[in-house]
């Protein structure tokens, strides 16, 4: 065979298997960086429908958070960073939930820093509202499986794990999903 045609076909390949490899790196990194908005069912996880791991430690604004001192009401733990597209766009949303929260006394909104700094979190914090407690507790991604960014776990009253939701979150769908649990 002639050298140019197997270089030719050699460059083909390469090409081929170069857009391969692209389109892969882009659908993962559109699946983890954006992550969508959480309208399917909750997540499986191997903590769903157990006793929620220790929260606990120093928020940013140097308060002890502990999540045991929030048995009777609801929990929604958020893991989220300021880099993430999905959490810049859910955070609205938290701060609804928040606000309603506060008011009605129901549940507890604590977010759980993930990779990104304290001096990031408190400009995005500042600048986007929220009046929750934060921690930066690294080790939790891993006790709750976090698999991507934004992800979420509503804890009921009694301390179980009820929830996962992997991508974005409503404040409509966290009280949907509480009354769901709640409903006898």
């Amino acid at each position: 065979m002639d050298d140019k045609v197997v270089s030719n076909q050699r460059s083909r390949r390469a090409l081929w298997v170069g857009l391969g490899v692209w389109i892969v790196i882009a659908g993962l990194v559109a699946l983890f960086a954006i992550g969508g908005p959480s309208e399917q069912s909750p997540a499986a996880s191997r903590i769903l429908n157990q006793r929620v791991p220790a929260v606990v430690g120093t928020t940013m604004d140097d308060e002890h958070f502990d999540i045991d001192q929030h048995r009777g009401q609801w929990v929604a733990i958020n893991f989220f960073a300021t880099w993430c597209p999905g959490c810049v766009l859910e955070h609205p949303e938290l701060v609804a939930f928040d606000k309603q929260a506060q008011a009605n006394g129901a549940a507890q909104l604590v977010s759980i820093v993930f990779n990104d700094s304290a001096d990031n979190v408190t400009e995005f914090f500042d600048k986007n509202g929220g009046d929750w407690p934060i921690l930066q507790q690294p080790g939790l991604a891993v006790d709750f499986q976090v698999a991507q960014l934004p992800e979420t776990f509503l804890v009921a009253p009694d301390g179980t794990v009820t929830h996962r939701f992997q991508g974005q979150v409503t404040a409509q769908l966290l009280w949907d999903a509480i009354d769901s649990v709640s409903r006898p």
